[in-house]
């Protein structure tokens, strides 16, 4: 018979559990109940908190035997486990902080009204082995009555006063003939009016509160300024006066009407050179001036 061959190592399938979305849940739920508890009254109330809601968790799963978020067996014995620890550390965490946190003794006036209800209801026990009890005197105190404070009276007072108001002056433009059209002048300065106002003013504690107008006159009456304007056109100058020429006349190249050379002892009015000949030129220009007269012998 042929051995067979020694088993090999056997591989072991290993798998990571992870944790379902319910116990995250209860986790995370878990986590803020004890941070509400730690803001709201320190690390007892946070331990109170954590063990109420470990308490209620495993009280849920004992009664309907099914898995938490607590991940504890199914088991009734393992679930009252649970439950009776969360119950343990909640009695002490309620102890350790109710002895952190003690509670304020009773006023004094209470323990008198106690003290004085006791007394009244063993009264009646008292009366019969007819033994007469004192009753507790009760003292009254008078409280002061406050004095009203007095209002102050106001102060009120009246003064006229007056104000100066200006009237502006208007402004009128006349024509005159004897000054040029287009120019103008002003002939009389305007100036402002004056309007007086006279007001009765009341004051309340030297404060303004009402104003009347007693008077409205005019002191000073405006002026009004004149302007004024010229509407004199110039006539157009006269026509120049036609030469009195004794040889005649004649149109030079320029358009304009000129005397012809004439001879004479002396120089005519008019007269711009004395020609060789000695008649007198009457040219307004100096090119061709006395060309038939043997030329220029003197310039005027």
């Amino acid at each position: 018979m042929s051995a067979s061959p020694p088993p090999g190592p056997q591989r072991v399938a290993t798998s990571k559990r992870r944790l379902p979305a319910t116990t995250w849940v209860g986790i995370g739920g878990t986590a803020l109940a004890a941070g509400i508890g730690a803001l709201g009254g320190g690390f007892w109330s946070m331990m109170i908190m954590l063990a109420l809601v470990v308490l209620i968790t495993a009280a849920y799963g004992l009664a309907f035997r099914r898995t938490t978020w607590l991940r504890l067996p199914r088991k009734r014995a393992a679930a009252a486990l649970g439950a009776g620890m969360a119950l343990v550390v909640l009695i002490g965490s309620g102890a350790a902080y109710g002895a952190a946190h003690p509670t304020s003794p009773a006023p004094a006036d209470r323990l008198v009204t106690a003290a004085t209800s006791s007394a009244t209801t063993s009264a009646p026990a008292s009366n019969s082995k007819r033994t007469h009890v004192a009753a507790p005197k009760t003292t009254r105190t008078r409280t002061p009555t406050p004095t009203p404070t007095p209002t102050p009276t106001p102060v009120v007072t009246t003064q006229l006063v007056t104000e100066t108001v200006p009237i502006p002056f208007s402004n009128t433009t006349v024509e005159s003939a004897t000054l040029a059209k287009g120019a103008s002048a002003i002939t009389t300065t305007g100036a402002n009016g004056v309007e007086t106002k006279t007001f009765t003013v009341t004051y309340t504690d030297g404060t303004e509160t009402a104003r009347t107008l007693k008077s409205d006159v005019v002191t000073q009456q405006p002026v009004a300024q004149v302007t004024t304007v010229g509407t004199y056109v110039a006539p157009p100058p006269p026509p120049p006066a036609a030469p009195s020429c004794a040889n005649g006349t004649y149109v030079n190249s320029a358009g304009n009407t000129v005397c012809r050379p004439e001879a004479s002892s002396t120089a005519p009015s008019g007269a711009s050179a004395k020609c060789v000949d000695g008649t007198y030129s009457f040219s307004q220009s100096r090119r061709g001036t006395c060309s038939s007269h043997g030329g220029v012998a003197a310039w005027l």
